[in-house]
């Protein structure tokens, strides 16, 4: 059987925009990335590997300070079903997992769920990530794991760790049979651990189904540009208080209605069609009343132009959204083409 090959997108090489520009794509899939403001892009490092090990992907990262987002959008839009199981080497991040709050540092081991939401800020940090799909780790199934973490001062996070790093030196050496039952080994200590002991969230379940209702409401209006707070809590019968508590951690709904306007007029842009339409009609489209704000927003989301997004996509490189449905192989082997190009 052939081993499995992993491969070094050496970011190094590049300036830092570009560093960045790259970065943002290869994690678009999981996770929007941003940072605090354009020093810290002028001044960007990471470093990223990746290894497909039987179903699942394993990462090994080096980044600096940045934060991580995915909401209910990009739950729907990728079509992920899997679990992360990451390794903090150094560093770590705090932030909200869903209605979790957590903090995570060094030596920490961490599970998150990609049908679910959260918005993170990391310190400059180094780990291991592994993407699991979900029916590999049965505990998935039947417990609440998303932001549940196993400290590094624990012996099970410190033997979970080892494995993780054990299988990033030796995973292009392992058979795909191989591969499969180093995974099998990891789920049994994952599910020999006090992960097992994740209490039920039913607040966290009612919340997530207004959210989603709410979602949908905001969906079915985004061309409305008087689309407003008060008149959808009025729409989803909810209180303003609980629908700007719903959207605390996506930056508020006003936030939220923004960045999905945008999603919105990205897929326009990669349409085979929209060269036949105006950069300014998309924005009107997508419910923008000005198109230098949308040129500036777009580019805050997507770190590109709206016109650079318009290129990629018909040169076939258009990197998030059609990147963001791809399996993992599919993923890696998409990321060394767009490499390519820089």
């Amino acid at each position: 059987m052939a081993e499995q090959e992993t491969t070094d997108f050496a970011l190094g090489r590049l300036a830092a925009e570009q560093q960045f520009a790259l970065w943002h794509d290869l994690v678009r899939p999981l996770f929007r990335v941003s940072l605090e403001d354009a020093e810290a892009a002028g001044s960007f490092q990471a470093n990223v590997q990746a290894a497909p090990i039987a179903d699942a992907l394993l990462t090994t990262c080096t980044a600096r300070a940045q934060t991580f987002e995915r909401d209910h959008g990009d739950v729907r839009s990728s079509g992920w079903d899997h679990v992360v199981i990451q390794h903090y080497v150094a560093g770590g991040f705090e932030g909200a997992c869903g209605d979790r709050t957590v903090a995570v540092t060094a030596g920490d081991v961490n599970v998150l769920d990609l049908n679910r939401t959260l918005r993170t800020r990391a310190t400059d940090f180094s780990n291991l990530t592994l993407i699991l799909p979900r029916d590999r780790l049965a505990i998935a199934g039947t417990h609440d794991l998303h932001g549940r973490a196993l400290r590094g001062g624990d012996a099970i996070a410190a033997v979970i760790g080892s494995h993780l790093r054990s299988l990033s030196a030796h995973a292009g050496a392992l058979t795909p049979r191989e591969a499969g039952s180093a995974l099998d080994a990891l789920c049994l200590l994952l599910a020999g651990s006090d992960l097992r002991e994740a209490d039920p969230l039913v607040r966290a379940a009612a919340s997530a189904s207004a959210h989603e209702r709410i979602c949908a409401h905001i969906d079915r209006h985004l061309d409305d540009p008087d689309l407003t707070p008060a008149g959808i809590a009025a729409a989803c019968r909810v209180s303003r208080a609980t629908l700007y508590r719903l959207f605390g951690f996506e930056g508020g709904v006003m936030a939220y209605i923004a960045g999905r306007r945008l999603d919105r007029a990205f897929t326009a842009l990669c349409r085979p069609e929209a060269e036949r339409t105006s950069i300014a009609e998309v924005a009107y489209r997508s419910g923008f009343t000005s198109e230098a704000h949308f040129s500036r927003s777009f580019r805050s989301r997507f770190a590109m132009a709206p016109r650079e997004a318009r290129r990629r996509a018909r040169e076939g490189l258009a990197p998030a959204r059609v990147v963001a449905g791809l399996g993992p192989n599919d993923w890696i082997g998409t990321m060394r083409r767009l490499r390519e190009t820089f």
